[in-house]
């Protein structure tokens, strides 16, 4: 028996390259879908990511960090208002929790930091970053290899499948234990300037019969960054110059506090972001 299973991550809300890849992933005879973290946060379709996942037969979701982080939010309306990173980040969370439908933040709050799926006879264990942590820069490409053994959670764990770096990865732990990162659906990155000119979603493509991982298909699917671009700005969405940045040349503005801080004052984005969490605190 042959089992062909799509491993997703780090979508970040871009809907058009969700789509793309579902489509990829269909035309492959990809039979189920395990999404191992990060749907939330970046793009602005969030919900409709959520929903689309949900009509095709996906075994798997993960709580990643990004998912964490705006729980953190919606529960304690804890952002510090003097700091454009966080202003920027509690108006990303507005404009989600906005367009949620009902049920959905109940199932955010219940998604697992971990998943273990058994085919064909072969262990797999699913992470967003580490087993203990969902965020951290442990599993970077170029990190020491004890932090990758880290993976090993079970000596019966034949593959270890984690995402958050945005980068495809396929290397072992020290006891021979496959390791494999999907890269990004909706936000790819590289460390290498020239290599990231490829700005296409990536996912991987598994093959499994017979006992064995037959074919493990690093796939780079093209999809229209102007038609994302454009479904965002009809939508309304926070940071629009951002975005573009961001899907254009993958470098994200998150810590670029002197550019967030021009940009909060010229969109009102600090009162839009109190006035959330008041909001938040009174429901």
């Amino acid at each position: 028996m042959t089992k062909k299973i799509a491993v997703i991550s780090d979508v970040h809300g871009n809907i058009t390259a969700l789509k793309a890849v579902l489509k990829d992933a269909e035309k492959n005879d990809a039979q189920e879908i395990w999404s191992i973290g990060d749907l939330a946060i970046g793009g602005s379709s969030m919900e409709e990511c959520f929903q689309l996942l949900s009509e095709v037969n996906t075994t798997q979701y993960l709580m990643g960090n990004w998912e964490t982080a705006f729980l953190s939010v919606i529960n304690t309306q804890s952002v510090d208002l003097d700091n454009p990173s966080q202003v920027y980040f509690a108006n990303l969370v507005k404009y989600d929790y906005e367009h949620l439908t009902p049920g959905r933040i109940k199932q955010i709050q219940a998604l697992p930091l971990t998943g273990r799926k058994t085919v064909e006879g072969i262990q797999f264990s699913l992470t967003h970053n580490l087993p203990t942590s969902n965020r951290g820069h442990e599993l970077f490409a170029y990190k020491e290899q004890k932090n990758f053994d880290e993976l090993n959670i079970d000596p019966d764990m034949d593959v270890a499948i984690y995402g958050h770096t945005h980068t495809p990865l396929w290397r072992f732990t020290t006891e021979g234990q496959m390791i494999l990162n999907p890269g990004s659906v909706g936000q790819p990155w590289y460390s290498r300037k020239s290599l990231m000119k490829d700005r296409d979603a990536s996912y991987i493509l598994l093959n499994i019969s017979n006992g064995k991982v037959d074919d493990v298909d690093f796939r780079r699917v093209n999809y229209d960054l102007q038609q994302e671009l454009d479904n965002a700005i009809k939508l309304g969405f926070p940071y629009p110059s951002l975005y573009k940045e961001l899907l254009t040349t993958g470098h994200a503005s998150t810590h670029d506090k002197d550019k967030l801080r021009k940009i909060n004052l010229e969109n009102n984005y600090r009162q839009r972001a109190k006035e959330f969490l008041i909001d938040l605190a009174h429901q």
